[in-house]
């Protein structure tokens, strides 16, 4: 008697973590998806392409580094941080088409954060130079530059 009881709350245990399981897929899913009349709109994940991550030691008056956008990846995010004791200007032009799409002031212990989803201006593909102005300054801090097939 003990034996059958036994298979029967372990058969009703597990049937009961079958359907927790499948609701909470369905559940899963529904966040994933929704339905715009009969069209289901899948949300995809971000795509990042190129990234640029620059420590500045603080020891070079205008540092220059080189940053590039894969084609298919216009949407462009600058992260800066500025840990020394002086401004710096971070900014971020197309070596071919001279198009500036980033020029941002940093002031001491303060953090930039831009975005540019291809507009104002465009963001072509190809190869960038990003120059942190700072002078006799000497620029110290961080900047992150990262493209995206997806808008920021």
């Amino acid at each position: 008697m003990t034996n059958k009881v036994m298979k029967i709350v372990g058969t009703t245990a597990l049937s009961i973590s079958l359907l927790t399981g499948a609701a909470s897929a369905v559940s899963a899913n529904d966040a994933t998806a929704s339905k715009v009349g009969n069209e289901v709109v899948e949300i995809t994940p971000f795509a990042v392409g190129d990234t640029l991550t620059w420590d500045l030691k603080g020891t070079k008056e205008d540092p220059e580094n080189d940053f590039n956008v894969s084609v298919g990846y216009p949407n462009i995010k600058l992260y800066a941080k500025n840990t020394g004791s002086a401004s710096f200007r971070v900014e971020v032009m197309h070596n071919s088409k001279k198009t500036v799409i980033f020029n941002s002031t940093v002031a001491p212990g303060k953090t930039v954060e831009v975005v540019n989803n291809d507009s104002n201006p465009k963001v072509p593909s190809g190869t960038y130079t990003v120059t942190v102005y700072g002078g006799s300054g000497l620029p110290k801090g961080e900047v992150v530059l990262k493209s995206s097939n997806t808008k920021w």
